[in-house]
């Protein structure tokens, strides 16, 4: 039977991991088996062209929460112009709920409720042998218990990237697990319904990674979904990867309390950028926490956090969820300026999706729960938190995005918040409020606008700091957004021009500042080094007037004197 298993993604640079997984595994066992990926934003005609042109007896669909719609509409289309097709789909969207499909997707014949490794292969064979009719409506991949059926044995899974050289060379994301389940009990996660923690053998991950490491993969997500459950397991792996000669960075997915003085030291000895982790929070209410199924130990994450960022060679990302039981405006403004205080590189706000099948939708009266009856099940309201407080953290977390998780103003930032007597997330909800009243949310805004715009917020909110706060965004400016000089910051190297270059002409002055410094040029120094004076220092938040010098190369500032 000739097979096409179809996974639309959500964007270009994904790869559909779950049906390059089954692919490879039944092609393993002599089914003829393709794949086609695509993204949600391809014209759906377009998708339909290209499935119609493999001329398959057999489509499969991977359905998620990110296309479920596209699917759907894509699969009554392929009913239509494939009319002797066999239809069948599986994946988190339908697994738990699966008789739904049919007044859903009236379309499909045959819905995988387990991981497909174990059952789509069988179902392939039966098909070859004359099972199976486009009037079939069949639900495959359950347990005697009703449950979704699990591969136990790990080391049956093929490496699903044949095609490595490809998604290299189209820059996308190669995704790879060492291992599938989870131990904890979260209930607004699907991943918590199975407790089943599986492993990949260690000497076929190590394999497998290598292939990454030899085809030169930028960047390798493990989707466990606690990537750092046994120690003895995951760190060998880890060390196997910090040791390659390699540029690649591999993103992990942890719990950061769990992490032990062991695991601590390792991290402290990784090539820079080799590792970016992700690390849920979620909240620091502990009745939310009991709530949802979680067991934070906020002193020791908070402390082992703090420890990673201080190492300086790796990319942390912490998440909250806003929308939880028992959390109120005022509780998701402590566990905001919890995390906050610890300075992550980026603090993804998140809000609650009720998924169909979880615990959590079992809540939905008990919490008051309002939330989007179709993906991406959206919290709406709680009887903690109302419409207008979430709509108020949806557009926070827009302008969040826009400022401190964009990287470029760190300094003004820290300045500001500092000088909100009430905390960072007041100073946000203030910038929240500022920006809404400026009609500026759901608007594109690019980072030398968004520094515009903050700059009129002080205006309008702080005016007693505009002048301070003036030369502190241009710090922010001259660091990280290299080239863009606006009048309005009031630049100062023009007028210095002459002091700058007899500085630049004094080898042994400059070498005193940057020890490996050899002129070259002036278009590279230009391009490598910057000068500027600032009559309130940037650095220190000290009214001073001072010289910085920047050293792009290497992402040093430091205050210099620059008359000898």
């Amino acid at each position: 039977m000739k097979t096409l298993l179809v996974g639309i993604n959500s964007k270009y640079i994904h790869t559909a991991l779950g049906v390059r997984s089954l692919a490879a595994t039944c092609r393993e066992q002599g089914r003829d088996v393709q794949i086609l990926e695509d993204s949600i934003n391809t014209p759906i005609l377009q998708t339909l062209i290209k499935i119609t042109e493999f001329k398959p007896q057999v489509v499969g669909f991977s359905v998620h929460i990110w296309n479920k719609p596209y699917v759907y509409q894509l699969l009554g289309l392929v009913r239509q112009v494939l009319p002797e097709a066999l239809l069948l789909v599986g994946g988190p969207e339908v697994m738990f709920a699966p008789e739904k499909v049919r007044e859903e997707a009236p379309a499909v014949n045959y819905v995988l409720c387990g991981e497909g490794e174990v059952c789509l292969n069988e179902l392939l064979v039966k098909l070859e042998h004359g099972a199976g009719s486009v009037t079939d409506f069949v639900i495959l991949g359950r347990t005697e218990q009703g449950t979704p059926v699990v591969l136990e044995d790990l080391s049956r899974l093929v490496f699903p990237y044949p095609d490595l050289d490809q998604v290299v060379k189209e820059h996308k994301i190669c995704y790879y697990e060492c291992t599938r389940g989870c131990p904890f009990q979260c209930t607004y996660c699907l991943s918590g319904i199975s407790h089943s923690v599986r492993r990949k053998p260690l000497a076929q991950v190590l394999a497998d990674l290598q292939r990454f490491l030899d085809a030169g993969a930028p960047l390798v997500k493990f989707v466990d979904r606690t990537y750092n459950l046994d120690e003895d397991y995951y760190l060998p792996i880890l060390e196997y990867l910090a040791k390659a000669e390699t540029r690649a960075t591999f993103h992990l997915e942890i719990k950061a309390d769990l992490l032990s003085p062991r695991a601590l030291a390792f991290f402290k000895t990784a090539p820079r950028g080799r590792f970016q982790m992700e690390i849920g929070v979620q909240t620091t209410n502990p009745a939310t926490l009991q709530a949802i199924g979680r067991d934070n130990d906020w002193p020791q994450l908070s402390a082992n956090v703090r420890t990673l960022l201080a190492q300086k060679n790796m990319h942390l990302h912490l998440d909250l969820i806003a929308g939880l039981p028992y959390e109120d405006l005022a509780s998701f403004g402590r566990s905001f300026n919890a995390v906050y205080a610890l300075q992550p590189h980026m603090l993804q706000l998140g809000f609650l999706k009720v998924l169909p099948g979880t615990r959590m939708a079992q809540k939905t009266a008990e919490y008051g729960l309002v939330y989007m009856p179709q993906p991406p099940y959206e919290i709406l309201a709680t009887k903690y938190l109302g419409t207008e407080a979430l709509m108020q953290l949806k557009i926070l977390s827009d302008v969040f995005d826009l400022t401190y998780n964009s990287g470029c103003f760190p300094q003004i930032l820290q300045f500001l918040v500092a000088r909100e007597p009430a905390g960072a997330f007041t100073f946000y909800q203030k910038l929240t409020r500022w920006w809404r009243e400026q009609g500026l949310f759901g608007s594109g805004h690019s980072a030398a606008h968004t520094t515009a715009l903050l700059y009129q917020f002080v205006q309008a909110v702080y005016p007693q700091l505009t002048a301070a706060v003036r030369e502190v965004l241009r710090y922010d400016v001259l660091v990280l957004q290299k080239g863009w000089q606006p009048e309005w910051l009031q630049w100062q190297s023009a007028k210095n021009y002459e002091l700058s270059t007899a500085f630049w002409r004094d080898a042994t002055r400059v070498q005193h500042y940057l020890p490996d410094y050899k002129f070259k040029n002036w278009r590279l120094l230009k391009q490598q080094y910057a000068l500027e004076e600032f009559s309130f220092n940037p650095l220190s938040f000290q009214p001073e007037k001072c010289w910085i010098l920047v050293d792009y190369a290497h992402f040093k500032t430091q205050k210099i004197n620059l008359i000898s």
